[in-house]
């Protein structure tokens, strides 16, 4: 996929090794798990061992090894799920829990904050290097001012807010990458002469009961523990309320799919009410989700057996 590989492009080393080799992993542990079985795990592990190589080797943080490792156990986990007609869409979402894991620990890890403080002296230098490469008539305002805000928050300040919202966008980043190596995974199966993967549309996300674990921890430390877990914490809760914003989508699309709208119509209209009102829209909708785990709107559990 040529989006990989402008991303890659795109990216500082080393974190640009991971648009090639996170896809890469998630489609190897997929394919040798739907033919192998739990055998297939020892790709994983060997990846780990790669991991630890280059954390002594390299010196990279173990916080930086261990996204590819866990990306193809994610992938073997998809792969043992593809007999018997496959994961739902939610059941994969809730395959990335292994990743949120580890975004969740990552405020934790040592070297990370240190980590979050060159992220931030980089991103002032990009400022000031695209400022100066723009004529000073050319700057639109609305730059020069967001750059006086910018520099007039503390350093330690601004360190805080990337230890807080950069989990977070490595769980999104690795989470779409998870998604482009099932569909690596989908085009080597058709070369293969394997049978088409699994496929799962939006309006049938559900996401496990077990996923409200995540979000009951989140709650707990962020109740119950002091500023260091805070971060974690807010991580738990950030993603969960995505996951469930997501499910409440799926149930308003399952509703209007069922009052006879043509598909193009419902995605047009959600699309449109989350750009005009993203702010209040989507805590209505986490509500609707989160809800749907006992409510079941749309019936998508199973009946008790004995019952009608």
């Amino acid at each position: 996929m040529l989006f990989l590989l402008f991303g890659a492009i795109g990216t500082p080393w080393p974190w640009a090794a991971l648009w090639l080799v996170l896809p890469a992993s998630v489609a190897g542990g997929l394919l040798a798990s739907w033919r192998f079985g739990n055998t297939a795990f020892v790709l994983p592990a060997l990846l780990l061992a790669g991991a630890v190589a280059a954390q002594v080797a390299i010196g990279w943080p173990v916080w930086f090894t261990l996204w590819t490792p866990l990306a193809a156990v994610i992938g073997c986990w998809m792969g043992l799920r593809e007999e018997g007609g496959g994961p739902g869409i939610g059941e994969r979402a809730w395959m990335l829990v292994p990743l949120l894991g580890l975004a969740a620990a990552l405020p934790l890890a040592p070297g990370f904050p240190e980590a979050m403080g060159r992220l931030d002296a980089r991103i002032v230098a990009e400022q000031e290097m695209v400022m100066k490469s723009v004529p000073a008539k050319d700057v639109p305002a609305a730059w020069v001012e967001a750059k006086k805000q910018f520099d007039a928050t503390p350093a330690d300040e601004r360190r805080k807010f990337w230890v807080l919202m950069v989990p977070n966008m490595l769980f999104v980043w690795s989470g779409l990458l998870v998604m482009a190596g099932r569909a690596l995974a989908a085009r080597f199966a058709t070369v293969l002469g394997w049978p088409p993967l699994s496929r799962s549309p939006l309006y049938l996300w559900r996401l496990p009961d077990a996923a409200l674990v995540p979000l009951i921890v989140g709650i707990a430390l962020l109740v119950f523990t002091g500023p260091v877990m805070q971060p974690s914490a807010a991580t738990l809760l950030v993603i969960s309320v995505l996951g469930y914003s997501v499910q409440g989508v799926a149930v308003v699309e399952s509703l209007l799919l069922s009052r006879g709208m043509p598909p193009v119509f419902v995605a047009l209209t959600v699309l449109f009410v989350i750009a005009v009102s993203l702010l209040w829209i989507l805590p209505a909708v986490a509500v609707v989700g989160l809800s749907d785990v006992w409510l079941d709107y749309r019936k998508l559990e199973p009946a008790p057996e004995g019952e009608a």
